[in-house]
């Protein structure tokens, strides 16, 4: 009987991770997460645009010591996907309210809660397989570029941080956010968790930075313990040796995997199913068939144009400001350009071309991401037909919704203006830079922006089929990355300068 109850126990737990990898194929924010950190180390390693390693010096960006600052640090900058897919996961049965009849069946809930979660964690080691794929292209890329002159990133570069920093890293972050979720059964929890991630993260850096070896057990992530183990390595040793595994970091690692290990222990004592609560469920399906009701409204009344027009500007402002993902691409892009921008805050014009430059990245993707899904979003949903059955023009349809979506995207160059007014005065290292950042970001980048978004739309309607022009797309933006495109910006870069 046990071997028979043990048998099914692991058919269903093989089923449940099946499940979770062919629904999150299916969604674009596991797409959105894969791209995010391939596009990161593809940046890194293929020229000088992405910055993911401090004080690297004469250090080859492909040296070892490089190669695994850069992994730690990009799976600590991606908690943010990590926390999405875990909610999209622990919290879609309960929302959907189909938890009840899932436990119904014979499925134990700690079968079920066990395969739920090794399906989030088989998800996420699929995403985070982007950060070796991205640092061998980028590396074979600068190698190409450069005829040459570029070292090659060898295969024992990546391989010893991946195993001792990046899986350790997924593994205790996901089982965090699964846990919150789990027992909350809200995604305020989750954030507040990564929020103390960071925070924890930040303080180990800088106890180590001040000499106190305590950080080096404080950070999640293992940055603040690599850099205490290779505090006394000349640029010599950071280019050729490999990535120590002794001491204080094979304690962080323990430290951290016992505690998840704890944590996933207790969650399988304290939770029991929920039933999911009226309240929430119902405001949002109001939320959801109030705008599709704004949507459609004008149109059956017989509006004009500019009403229509109007309508479909409120859609696209409602749809891109509530989406996930998109949320998920702001958040990184400000904690990206803070960081990077962080040391800069004294020099005005220094702090806004970091804000700028570090933030870009991710306004390319914000801009042909959701460029696919403004053009697309119709006929994935199957509301096509419909719209086109009423009596508002194609254009007025899609020059309404690329005018709400860039509403929406404006939250990003705006966010970077407030930053840029905050940053100096939480540093105490001078005037904030308002007026600089306005210049150039609301004035220069943010034009550039809305211009990135209208060519992705043009491609995607001129190609007519989504794959195709969404890898166009980012070919094109990769590309241009690894040849330094920002060039092209020169000739009106002085206009945003301060005090020019």
């Amino acid at each position: 009987m046990s071997d028979g109850t043990a048998l099914m126990r692991g058919t269903a737990l093989r089923a449940l991770v099946a499940f979770e990898l062919r629904l999150q194929s299916r969604d674009f924010l596991a797409w959105l997460g894969f791209l995010v950190l391939f596009l990161l180390t593809i940046g890194y390693t293929a020229s000088g645009t992405i910055m993911l390693v401090g004080d690297l010096g004469a250090v080859p960006r492909t040296a070892p010591w490089a190669i695994a600052h850069a992994m730690a640090g990009v799976t600590a900058f991606g908690q943010v996907i990590t926390a999405m897919t875990a909610a999209n996961t622990v919290l879609r049965d309960v929302a959907a309210r189909t938890q009840g009849l899932i436990l119904a069946t014979p499925l134990s809930w700690r079968t079920y809660l066990v395969g739920r979660f090794l399906g989030t964690l088989a998800v996420l080691l699929v995403i985070y397989a982007a950060i070796p794929l991205g640092l061998s292209l980028g590396a074979w890329i600068a190698t190409v570029t450069t005829n040459g002159a570029s070292d090659p990133l060898a295969l024992s570069s990546f391989i010893r941080p991946l195993v001792i920093l990046v899986v350790p890293n997924v593994l205790v972050v996901t089982m965090a956010f699964f846990a919150a979720g789990a027992l909350s059964g809200g995604f305020t929890v989750i954030l507040l968790v990564g929020i103390g991630f960071i925070g924890c993260w930040q303080s180990g850096l800088q106890l180590v930075h001040a000499g106190h070896a305590l950080g080096a057990l404080l950070d999640p992530f293992g940055n603040a313990a690599l850099t205490l183990a290779t505090a006394d390595w000349d640029t010599v040793a950071r280019t050729t040796r490999a990535m120590p595994m002794t001491g204080l970091l094979l304690a962080n690692r323990a430290l951290w995997l016992a505690l998840a290990t704890l944590l996933g222990v207790g969650t399988l004592r304290w939770w029991r199913p929920r039933v999911a609560g009226g309240a929430p469920d119902v405001q949002r399906a109001t939320t959801r068939r109030t705008v599709v009701a704004l949507h459609a409204l004008p149109a059956l009344r017989g509006a004009t144009s500019a009403q229509a027009l109007v309508a479909e500007l409120r859609f696209g402002w409602h749809w891109v400001t509530r989406e996930r993902g998109f949320a998920a691409l702001l958040i990184l892009a400000l904690l990206n350009a803070v960081a990077n921008a962080w040391s800069a805050s004294g020099d005005p014009t220094a702090l806004v071309r970091a804000l700028e430059f570090h933030s870009r990245l991710f306004a390319i993707l914000i801009a042909t991401i959701y460029a696919g899904e403004l053009v697309w979003r119709d006929r994935d949903t199957r509301t096509d037909t419909l719209l086109r059955a009423l009596p508002v023009p194609a254009l007025v349809r899609l020059t309404g919704r690329a005018g709400g979506v860039a509403l929406g995207l404006l939250a990003l160059p705006i966010l970077l203006v407030i930053v840029a007014t905050l940053l100096p005065l939480a540093a105490g290292t001078g005037a904030p830079a308002t007026l600089c950042a306005a210049r150039w970001i609301l004035g220069v980048s943010a034009p550039a922006f809305m211009g990135l978004l209208v060519v992705s739309i043009v491609v995607h309607r001129l190609v007519d089929h989504k794959t195709v022009a969404h890898l166009a797309l980012i070919s094109a933006w990769v590309i241009a990355i690894a040849l330094g495109a920002e060039e092209l910006a020169r000739p009106w870069r002085v206009w945003g300068m301060c005090g020019s």
